[in-house]
Parts: structure tokens; sequence; C-alpha cells
């Protein structure tokens, strides 16, 4: 799950790219199903620029353990500091180019997977394509920056796991939402620790915590709870 799909200004910064006329129709496709975990040490895809594009992502397994963990001694942040979530906008037409390309070229990922047999299971190899092979295909290409803690909250496992659950997800939403009303001037109770706990604000009141002030200046709102007009 994301937290914030399809943002205007991304929308708006690719169809400038593209030079898509303002008075012509279109169709936007989308799938966000999509997920990249961010977890430490798992679910890694780090965005570089690469020789044989403007743009490669490295899938997190083939990049060496010292190099995840590097840091940028200017900036005391990692040194690949930028993951691809997998929300991309392609055309269609650079999409089946791609495709063919792919095939042409073929370019796989190498992942050890257990493969169920007669006598239970025995690891193999499975050969792996991405969509983000697609990014040194493309003559340019441009990346849309945002806050992990405003945009992204992945959900991959049932609840009961360690990370990336409903449970997880909708934690991360409350306390995004719960940031919208103190930073609008509300107030907020809880029976628990904040943490563990947060408001969500009606999608009919703001989409990304715009104009809230006159609606929650000075109030109190005690948590858990759905606020609404």
């Amino acid at each position: 799950m994301t937290l914030g799909i399809c943002e205007g200004i991304w929308l708006q910064r690719m169809l400038t790219e593209l030079e898509l006329c303002a008075n012509k129709w279109f169709e936007l496709q989308s799938d966000s199903k999509s997920a990249i975990s961010l977890s430490p040490g798992k679910g890694w895809c780090f965005v570089r620029l690469g020789k044989g594009g403007p743009l490669t992502v490295v899938e997190y397994s083939e990049l060496d353990s010292s190099l995840a963990s590097a840091i940028n001694q200017q900036t005391g942040r990692l040194r690949f500091c930028w993951s691809n979530v997998c929300l991309h906008m392609f055309i269609l037409d650079f999409l089946s180019q791609v495709a063919d390309g792919l095939e042409k070229d073929s370019i796989y990922h190498v992942a050890e997977k257990k493969i169920p047999c007669l006598h239970g299971y025995t690891m193999g190899l499975k050969l792996e394509q991405f969509v983000f092979d697609a990014f040194p295909y493309a003559a340019s290409t441009a990346l849309f920056e945002v806050l992990r803690e405003e945009e992204f909250a992945p959900v991959k496992n049932a609840n009961g796991s360690n990370y990336d659950t409903p449970d997880s997800a909708r934690l991360l939403l409350l306390r995004l939402h719960s940031h919208w009303v103190a930073a609008a001037g509300g107030f907020l109770t809880h029976s628990v620790p904040l943490y563990a706990t947060g408001v969500e604000v009606s999608p009919h009141c703001s989409y990304a915590g715009e104009n809230l002030e006159s609606i929650y200046r000075g109030k109190t709102f005690h948590a858990p709870c759905e606020i609404a007009f």
C-alpha cells in the first residue's frame, strides 16, 4: 500500500516530459500491486546511474552487503540511499519495444527458490525479470523522490509477521494523519502510547493534509478515531 499514488505533480512532470497536448484525451493505466520492502538487509532495490542507460536499479540480492551498508561520509546517509518502491509510469509503445529488447538480450536475475518435489523440497534456480529492467532502454527518465514515512506503507505479509503487514501499514497511516492534525493546530489525547495508535482523517476532509486548519485548530480528538467533517 502506498499513501499517495499518482500524485498530481508526478503526473504533470511525466506528461510534460512526453510533450502530450493538454487538449488531447488519453488513458492512464495503473497497476500498483507491487511493493518493495525496505527492511534492513532484505527487499532493497537500489537506484543508480548506469552505463547501459540513463538509470538502472540493482536488485538487493545482487548488491554486495558492504556496498548496501556503505555510508556517504559527507552526508552521513547511506551511500545508496534511494530505493525503488515499484510505482512506475510508462507509455505502452515503449513497453512493447522493451519486451522485444529484453527477450533478445536475454537479461535475467538468478534467484534460489525452494521447489516442491517427490520427496519434499529441493533448491533450484529461477530466472527472473523485473519491471525496472526496462529503465536502461529509456532515452530519458525522471525520478520522484518522496519521504518514506509519508508515502510508503507496504503490505507483503499477513498479520503476525515482523514487518509489512496490514496492521503495520494501518499504524503508519494513523501516525501520518496524527501529524496532519497536530500541524493544523489540533490536539490529541490517547489511552495507550501514541506510537501505538493515532487518528484517521477522512479523505472527504483532506487528501494530503491540506486545508485542515479551519477544521481542526484548537480542537481535541481522542485516539484512535476517524475524523470527518
